[in-house]
C-alpha cells in the first residue's frame, strides 16, 4: 500500500447514533461503509427474538468483516458499522488491522442510556424498515453484554447527547 488504508470502526450502544455518524463520515470520507444491521435485516427481518437470531448476526457480523477487509487489502477506506460492545472484539478487530498493516480510528459514540431508551422505544412506534424491535425488557437485557471503551483503549469520542 502506497498510502495507508484506514478502517473506522463504530463503538457504541443499541440506539447511540452509530449508523447517523457512519452516514455522515462516510460522505465527509468517502469509505464504504458496512452497516451489519442492514444486511442482518435485509436477510431475517427486523424482529431479534426469532429463533437462531445469535447465530445469523454471528455469520453476519463475519461475513461483513471479512468484505471490508477484502476492500481494505485493495487500497480502499472502510467502514464498520457494528457496535463492537465487548473489548475482547475491538482488540481482536486492532489485531487484524494491525496485521494488514492499516490504520484504525475507533469512534465510541457516546450517548445517555435514557436518551438510548427514548430513541430504541420510540423506535417501535415510529418503526423504519433499516431498525430492530426491540423492547425495553431486552434492552435491559442487552446493557448487560456492554463495556464502553475504557482508557487503555484508543478512540475518538463523540457525543451524541441530544
Amino acid at each position: 500500500m502506497s498510502t495507508q488504508t484506514t478502517v473506522y470502526a463504530m463503538c457504541g450502544f443499541i440506539g447511540a447514533g452509530k449508523t447517523t455518524f457512519a452516514k455522515e463520515l462516510e460522505e465527509k470520507s468517502g469509505a464504504v461503509r458496512i452497516t451489519k444491521d442492514e444486511w442482518l435485516i435485509r436477510l431475517i427481518g427486523n424482529d431479534p427474538t426469532i429463533d437462531g437470531f445469535e447465530e445469523y448476526d454471528s455469520k453476519i457480523c463475519g461475513l461483513s468483516r471479512d468484505v471490508a477487509f477484502q476492500l481494505v487489502e485493495k487500497g480502499i477506506d472502510v467502514i464498520i458499522d457494528e457496535g463492537f460492545w465487548a473489548k475482547e472484539q475491538r482488540v481482536e478487530l486492532r489485531r487484524r488491522i494491525d496485521a494488514i498493516g492499516a490504520k484504525e480510528v475507533l469512534y465510541y459514540v457516546d450517548t445517555p442510556i435514557e436518551t438510548i431508551r427514548e430513541r430504541v422505544l420510540g423506535r417501535n412506534f415510529n418503526f423504519t424498515e433499516d431498525s430492530f424491535k426491540i423492547s425495553s425488557v431486552m434492552l435491559d437485557n442487552y446493557l448487560r453484554y456492554w463495556q464502553p471503551p475504557s482508557e487503555d483503549e484508543d478512540y475518538v469520542l463523540v457525543s451524541q447527547a441530544k
